[in-house]
């Protein structure tokens, strides 16, 4: 699993990387009481496609994905993991498909931006309308933009 899109901010370390999740059978192990494996090899995207594209024995699309690197070592275990087993609750439960009413924080706003495609709406409205949501009245953080790390223009 591979984040799609930031929203408008870098993660804790670094604004250029995202995270991914593999899950499969092949997945190497660690002894008990040991701490996962964790592979800090720099990958891209294209890297995962190939990989992809690999496993399912198909050609490469074009000459990036043909020179990418293949993420073996993540597929390099025994193959012996547990079957991955979904959490269904909210799919069960009806919460998967409830979606916001008309009275819903954030609703008004929302109803005047334009979805008519990608990332058209404004970014930052749409993250203090979630953080409105999900933060019960916390004040929103200050957004930081910095170009350099003393925290000055570059042109004055």
């Amino acid at each position: 699993m591979l984040e799609d899109d930031a929203q408008d901010g870098p993660d804790h370390v670094d604004a250029h990387r995202s995270i991914a999740w593999v899950i499969s059978k092949y997945a190497p192990t660690r002894p008990a009481g040991a701490k996962a494996f964790v592979d800090h090899a720099f990958y891209t995207t294209v890297d995962m496609l190939r990989t992809m594209e690999s496993l399912l024995g198909l050609p490469p699309m074009n000459n990036n994905d043909a020179r990418a690197a293949l993420m073996a070592p993540l597929l390099s275990g025994p193959g012996i993991q547990q079957p991955f087993v979904a959490d269904t609750r909210n799919r069960d439960n009806g919460l998967l498909y409830r979606i916001n009413t008309a009275q819903s924080p954030g609703a008004r706003q929302s109803a005047h931006m334009d979805f008519s495609h990608a990332d058209a709406a404004s970014a930052e409205e749409l993250n203090q309308i979630l953080w409105r949501d999900r933060m019960n009245g916390r004040p929103y953080p200050k957004t930081l933009h910095l170009l350099t790390p003393q925290h000055q223009p570059l042109l004055r």
